[in-house]
């Protein structure tokens, strides 16, 4: 019985911690958006994604291998990118190590 309502109680405290998280973070993004900068940003953010939507939609119907082939060379990149940093920070550590 005294297990059942530790379980009880931790879930309750979850929802209530979940509760509170959730509501915390609507009502800052609903602060935010009372300061005309925020705003300001907020739409100028959506128009941009906007207009590069637009731009690769037409890319895509006028020649699809090149938009993907610059995919592609993108992912490539970033995988390349994300395994130099990688390197260096194995080599950091290995340095810390030796160091000491």
């Amino acid at each position: 019985m005294k297990e059942q309502v530790y379980k009880t109680e931790k879930f309750a405290n979850r929802d209530f911690i979940k509760g509170v998280t959730i509501g915390t973070i609507i009502g800052g993004v609903a602060i935010s958006m009372l300061n005309l900068g925020t705003r300001t940003k907020v739409n100028k953010l959506t128009k941009d994604i906007k207009k590069i939507t637009k731009n690769t939609a037409v890319k895509l119907q006028n020649n699809p291998s090149e938009v993907k082939n610059n995919y592609i060379n993108g992912t490539k990149r970033v995988f390349s990118a994300v395994e130099a940093l990688n390197n260096t920070i194995e080599k950091a550590i290995i340095n810390q190590r030796t160091s000491k």
